[in-house]
């Protein structure tokens, strides 16, 4: 799994397939589909958009449409790596009940079957891949589907921050894997509690938490600064023997608002004695994609370490294969 991280960097630079006839895309709302890993680019969608435009973005990750979609009519665009993914195929499969304009970004499988037959736009990626493991080429796909105006300087983002990823892990005595291995050796066997106070940094507190899941097979959950502050910092009250010796904080920090910044601060001082925290400070420059992925390439590399360190193999996936056996009956 380690040389799929490091390999982050090439991702962005790789030049994907598109669908013959592929141009812009216009619209006023979109609605974003997709699971796990698939469906965290379509997050990376949502947080440019969000950021750049006006447009009414959505993310869903479930089985179906609402009635308030079908009414708004939004484009949909579904991601999902294998193809397969049967919440996304079944979304897909509900906007061609209903019309709705739709595009897909996928490896191949039924969803790329059913983009061919409807004659829909698509953006193929290489397959061969653990779908958490091609972020990178999924991240690259969905800057295909912003609107004309801002996709040609997210594409150059893209071969900017690759660049810049590529040149932190050339050496591998350089401090991003420094970092990385200790922030693995404090979390050891003890659950990761991570909170971010940003858009930016709350996808990639969720991304880090998959990582770890999935990698190194150990638990982590996500909160979101200011609302932990309204619940669940008093559940470092009780038990505080078992929150030291069975939890460990880790603040992801960015371009926060000042007030969250004195939030984190005070989350320190607050709990701190409860529980051990490690500070993660993000890099701060103008390029949004770079920004996200230094903080992605350090998760993928702490839930890698972390898989060494718990003597976990991160390409055993057995629990979700045995479960989508079952669901199939």
């Amino acid at each position: 799994m380690l040389k799929h991280v490091l390999n982050l960097g090439n991702q962005l630079k790789t030049d994907l397939e598109i669908s013959e006839g592929f141009t812009s895309i216009d619209y006023d709302r979109i609605l974003i589909v997709g699971m796990g890993g698939s469906g965290v680019a379509g997050d990376v969608l949502k947080l440019i958009l969000n950021q750049h435009t006006n447009i009414d973005v959505e993310v869903r990750k479930t089985y179906n449409l609402s009635k308030t979609h079908i009414a708004s009519r939004p484009f949909c665009l579904f991601i999902s790596y294998s193809g397969n993914t049967e919440e996304t195929v079944s979304v897909a499969k509900d906007a061609i009940n209903q019309k709705l304009e739709w595009a897909a970004i996928s490896s191949g499988g039924e969803l790329l079957e059913l983009a061919t037959k409807y004659n829909k736009k698509f953006i193929k990626v290489p397959d061969g891949l653990q779908p958490r493991a091609a972020f990178g080429l999924m991240t690259k796909a969905v800057i295909n589907f912003l609107p004309e105006q801002i996709k040609e300087v997210f594409i150059d983002a893209c071969e900017e921050a690759g660049n810049y990823l590529n040149n932190l892990t050339e050496d591998d005595s350089s401090e991003v894997f420094e970092i990385s291995k200790n922030i693995a050796s404090q979390i050891g066997s003890k659950t990761a509690v991570i909170y971010a106070g940003s858009e930016l940094t709350y996808l990639v507190a969720q991304r880090w938490k998959t990582q770890i899941n999935e990698n190194s097979k150990s638990k982590a959950y996500v909160g979101f600064m200011p609302e932990v502050h309204h619940n669940e910092i008093l559940s470092w009250e009780a038990d505080q023997e078992g929150s030291k010796n069975n939890f460990i904080l880790i603040l992801l920090r960015g371009d926060d608002h000042k007030k969250i910044d004195n939030r984190f601060e005070f989350t320190k001082e607050l709990i701190g004695s409860k529980v051990d925290t490690i500070d993660v400070r993000n890099i701060s420059t103008e390029n949004l994609i770079k920004d996200l992925f230094h903080l992605v390439l350090i998760g993928d590399l702490v839930s890698v370490n972390l898989a060494d360190h718990l003597k976990t193999d991160p390409f055993n996936i057995d629990a979700i294969e045995n479960l989508k056996k079952k669901l199939k009956g």
